[in-house]
């Protein structure tokens, strides 16, 4: 949940963010939205080490799938966890008529780089040709 700092929003983030997307026909998405809000998402989030989750359904490019789940984790170890372990050899019955309607996925485990911590919020309107500085 969103929290404020200052006049600006701020978001819970952790250092590592599992970025996932997927592509279904539009015949099978409700189906698979309601298995991913009502069942996935709650049950990721209950592993202790994820941090929160957010979905997106493209509006616009090419070459890029449907729908993204970016999962922001303190780090890659929930993977690891026997929580984890445990939930993906027990799926449940609407996993696996979703599972048969998704037609392409992508998966990556990224660890953040900058900054080392948080997230760049400096919103000062510094821009090198605002300040004279040349790039």
């Amino acid at each position: 949940m969103a929290e404020r700092n200052g006049e600006y929003p701020t978001q819970p983030i952790g250092s590592t963010v599992l970025v996932v997307t997927m592509e279904v026909d539009p015949e099978d998405e409700a189906e698979f939205n309601k298995w991913y809000n009502e069942q996935h998402l709650p049950e990721r989030m209950e592993i202790p080490g994820y941090v929160s989750a957010r979905r997106f359904k493209l509006e616009e490019g090419e070459g890029a799938l449907k729908y993204l789940c970016i999962w922001e984790l303190e780090d890659g170890s929930p993977l690891q966890s026997r929580m984890y372990q445990e939930q993906q050899a027990d799926p449940t019955a609407l996993y696996l008529r979703v599972n048969k309607t998704i037609k392409a996925r992508t998966r990556g485990l990224y660890r953040q780089i900058f900054p080392e911590t948080g997230a760049f919020e400096d919103r000062s309107g510094f821009h090198p040709r605002h300040q004279g500085i040349s790039a």
